[in-house]
């Protein structure tokens, strides 16, 4: 069986539900931009942060221990131990938030911010509940189930943010049907404003639910702690891995609003440059769509292949297509990054920190790269190692933004993301030797970064005063530096495939 392909077409699969859900959910920034202004926006971004580090916590790492001691054993109950822990934690922590919304939405000081904060434990908690079925459907292959639902539940949360930040809006003004005027008025509120947009996410993660019905009224709730304590100890360091990333992906958004002085940006404050630093950061979803892509796939890939005999080369392959398809998109996005912001940025306003976008590009890049260098520890279960790595990170994330932010401002969130996957990278790289060695092709890795990274830096220094030849230019460029590779890996191509197949 050629497992390159079988990897490949995986990544596929789960790739439709991963870049049809985020492209559905990217739709939201070109409205969000042009209903918000830049503070309101920073308040949407900072409380996602918040969000995408809750759910981490939400599931402490079940995910991937399902995956293990279910494959060691598939006649344990490893599903509903998990699956009832995690729904048992979950209900408590989002009752404890629901019940102190009030002091919460004081400390974060916003508007209507008690019903945001409720929402908001409500999210966490439906998107909790079903974490093991989506993890389930993924060990089954029922890529289908998995794409109709993920996809279904972010079409509904879009249309939603429509109806409530445009149709509804629109009608309460009285810009069109004032015979429904009246109607939309008693129960529609403009005053709410960004509260919409998280009772649009509520109502999206209510429909997941539903549509997962039937897995979530197969779980038999149970507990065993003889078989939940390995479970707990397998899943704390990855959660502490997995919270690392998200930390290093969202911190930013944290501690820039705590840090940044009000008066560093002349006409932004310190709420409105995150908006602004937010907008530019979505533009970097593309990358993200690979790496989410090949994670959903590539997790029980290596998983299923680890006792395979040529299990280390098959991985060194692996990184380095990954690496090379990761620099074809970085040069893309970076050379075209004003013609996709007139597209998805509505307001010029946004458009402040375009220049940060290479940077946030290769900090996700890395994450990609360092995705890959840390499965050796959990396929060696040496996860503990994983916490290493995590502290490291996170505190040179800290660090970073703490000591460079009063400096350089919003620059100071991107560089420190860099600065925190490289480090990361070399520390999984330098202990993976000594435990699961990794014939990775290192100058070849390391080449096509240097150019995914060259390329636009160059690019900077060339003017183009046409609008219009500029973009083409920039689109030429990225289709020739695509072409170059695929010449260059073509051949290298063609052999590992045959390779694989014999």
């Amino acid at each position: 069986m050629n497992k390159i392909k079988a990897l490949a077409g995986q990544t596929a699969l789960y790739g439709v539900s991963s870049i049809l859900g985020r492209m559905l959910n990217f739709l939201l920034v070109p409205l969000h931009t042009e209903v918000f202004a830049e503070g309101q926006f920073g308040s949407i971004s900072l409380l996602y942060a918040y969000v995408a580090v809750f759910n981490i916590l939400y599931t402490y790492g079940m995910e991937t221990a399902f995956f293990r001691f279910s494959t060691k054993d598939k006649k344990a109950n490893y599903y509903h131990i998990a699956a009832s822990a995690i729904l048992i934690t979950s209900l408590v922590i989002s009752v404890a938030i629901f019940l102190l919304a009030s002091p919460i939405a004081s400390y974060l000081s916003l508007l209507h911010g008690e019903s945001i904060v409720q929402w908001l434990a409500g999210i966490m908690l439906l998107d909790a509940i079903v974490a093991l079925p989506f993890a389930r459907l993924r060990l089954q292959n029922r890529a289908l189930k998995f794409v109709v639902t993920r996809v279904s539940g972010i079409a509904i949360t879009l249309a939603l943010n429509f109806i409530f930040l445009v149709v509804l809006r629109d009608i309460a003004a009285g810009k069109y049907l004032p015979v429904a005027n009246q109607l939309v008025s008693n129960f529609y509120s403009p005053s709410l404003e960004i509260g919409y947009v998280f009772l649009a996410n509520l109502l999206g993660s209510l429909s997941v639910v539903l549509l997962l019905w039937r897995e979530l009224l197969g779980i038999r709730l149970t507990f065993q702690w003889h078989a939940f304590k390995p479970m707990l100890l397998y899943g704390l360091p990855i959660l502490l891995t997995g919270l690392a990333g998200m930390l290093n992906e969202n911190l930013d958004k944290i501690l820039l609003p705590a840090i940044l002085p009000d008066s560093f940006y002349s006409h932004l404050s310190s709420m409105e440059a995150l908006g602004v630093y937010s907008a530019s950061f979505k533009l970097g979803i593309f990358m993200m769509l690979a790496i989410q892509a090949f994670r959903f796939a590539g997790e029980p890939f290596f998983f299923s292949n680890s006792a395979d005999k040529n299990a280390p080369e098959l991985f060194a392959r692996v990184m380095r297509y990954f690496v090379i398809a990761s620099a074809v998109i970085m040069v893309a996005i970076s050379l075209n990054v004003e013609l996709i912001a007139r597209i998805t940025l509505r307001n010029e306003s946004y458009w402040q920190a375009l220049y940060l976008v290479p940077i946030i590009l290769l900090a996700k890049l890395l994450f990609g790269v360092y995705v890959n260098l840390s499965i050796w520890y959990k396929l060696t279960d040496k996860t503990l190692y994983g916490t290493y790595f995590t502290i490291v990170g996170t505190a040179v994330t800290i660090l970073g933004n703490i000591i460079l932010i009063p400096i350089l401002g919003m620059a100071a969130s991107a560089i420190s993301a860099v600065l925190c996957y490289a480090t990361m990278c070399l520390l999984a790289y330098g202990y993976g030797k000594r435990h699961f060695p990794i014939p990775y092709p290192l100058k070849i890795i390391s080449a096509y970064i240097l150019a995914a990274c060259a390329i636009p830096a160059i690019f900077q220094f060339v003017e183009i005063q046409n609008k219009v030849l500029g973009y083409g230019v920039g689109l030429l460029v990225s289709l020739a530096f695509a072409l170059v590779v695929f010449m260059i890996e073509r051949k290298g191509l063609r052999e590992s495939i045959v390779a694989v197949e014999e």
